[in-house]
């Protein structure tokens, strides 16, 4: 799969491979381009889906600020 296969479809798509997109964009300057947001985007909720119960489980105990 291609970089671009990848970027157009982020459901079937590795985690590195959309790092992986989204580095090259940034660092290339790419970064306001529709591109870039829907990586960002992918990116953000994978994390939020597998950390965002930490983070709250973290609050509670009073670990995280």
């Amino acid at each position: 799969m291609s970089l671009h296969d990848a970027m157009n479809s982020n459901v079937d798509s590795s985690d590195f491979t959309l790092l992986e997109g989204l580095y090259q964009l940034a660092v290339n300057g790419h970064t306001n381009d529709w591109e870039f947001e829907r990586l960002n985007k992918a990116v953000y909720e994978r994390l939020l889906s597998s950390y965002g119960n930490v983070r709250s489980a973290g609050n509670a105990h009073g670990l995280m600020s």
